[in-house]
């Protein structure tokens, strides 16, 4: 699954009780957890991304 910001894709993967956003840039990856009970959806996670500044 992927998320689109400002031009930038970021790849999620599904864990059992949370969502892992990554982001890579030529060599380097950064990743980001962020908890199923703040956002237990897909559709939440999107919103989420949106909102906040650290994407």
């Amino acid at each position: 699954m992927t998320i689109e910001k400002d031009g930038k894709v970021y790849t999620v993967r599904e864990n059992k009780a949370s969502w892992t956003v990554s982001k890579t840039a030529e060599r380097v990856t950064v990743s980001a957890n962020v908890s199923k009970a703040d956002c237990p959806t897909f559709e939440s996670l999107k919103a989420f991304v949106a909102e906040n500044d650290i994407f």
